[in-house]
């Protein structure tokens, strides 16, 4: 898939040689957005260097759901930012690209009708590949969207694990005893539970933060899944920005599909912040 920009980026080049005046694609603003297809992959080009610094893209859409925008970048260290809007211009979601991905996905809930995406660069330029996948998802407009829930006869959403909330099941009643008994205190529990995290492990990024439904906790998405070696029940830690765990943010996987999966963090989505990078134990 990467194959097909470094041809385009090579075909721009040699367009651009012998003197031709280049001429303006005209996408740079959101009259001149160019539609582009569900499922299908399409190439394009932003410098800043060359006055070709922004681009609009639209998609329409037939029914409520998730519009899920995947941008591959040729140019990993480009500086540059993904903005989703509606068809009024309002914003939906925004991404700054950092230099540690090739690629920057965005998931919107969105409703019937044509969305843009804006791409933008102040330094640098890079041939991107562009994706728009679209689910269906019959939400209530007031409601917020939330992953589909496991079936594997646990928590759904991992409450559980979370240390502050009043016991609400005999497993987490007989579990504190246990501590108590031992002459330990709340904090024990999260020790042991750190102490598990070892062995082989996988790197990851959240590509999605919602809310509980206590607003308590945060379930998270990440991109990697079982091709990764990321089953039910493996545990994961939230990175800081230095790369050390912060370990009262682990989290169990409730989900895992081929290429993505879903857990619960205790910590609130606007505690969690810019951190994005997770690691996850597969053994």
């Amino acid at each position: 898939m990467h194959m097909r920009p470094k041809f385009v980026a090579l075909a721009l080049l040699l367009m651009g040689c012998g003197g031709a005046e280049k001429k303006p694609d005209g996408d740079g603003d959101r009259g001149g957005a160019k539609e582009l297809f569900l499922d299908k992959l399409t190439d394009d080009f932003i410098s800043a260097e060359d006055d070709d610094a922004i681009d609009w893209k639209f998609f329409k859409v037939k029914n409520r759901g998730i519009l899920r925008i995947t941008v591959y970048w040729d140019n990993k260290r480009i500086e540059s930012v993904i903005d989703v809007r509606d068809r009024f211009g309002a914003l939906l979601d925004s991404r700054k690209h950092s230099s540690e991905l090739e690629k920057d996905i965005l998931e919107v809930r969105v409703e019937p009708g044509t969305h843009f995406v804006r791409l933008a660069t102040e330094q640098g330029g890079s041939v991107y590949t562009i994706e728009g996948v679209f689910e269906r998802f019959d939400f209530k407009p007031d409601d917020d969207f939330r992953p589909e829930a496991v079936t594997d006869g646990g928590d759904p959403l991992g409450l559980d694990e979370v240390d502050d909330d009043p016991p609400s099941t005999k497993t987490r009643s007989r579990s504190r005893s246990r501590s108590r008994s031992r002459g330990g205190d709340k904090p024990k529990p999260r020790a042991r539970s750190s102490a598990r995290l070892s062995g082989a492990s996988v790197s990851a990024s959240i590509i999605r933060l919602v809310k509980t439904r206590d607003g308590k906790g945060t379930v998270l998405t990440i991109n990697r899944g079982q091709s990764a070696g990321i089953r039910i029940g493996s545990r994961g830690v939230i990175l800081d920005d230095d790369g050390k765990q912060i370990k009262k943010w682990t989290f169990r996987i409730t989900k895992a599909g081929q290429k993505t999966s879903t857990g619960t963090v205790n910590g609130k989505k606007g505690t969690i912040g810019h951190r994005r990078r997770v690691k996850v134990y597969t053994k």
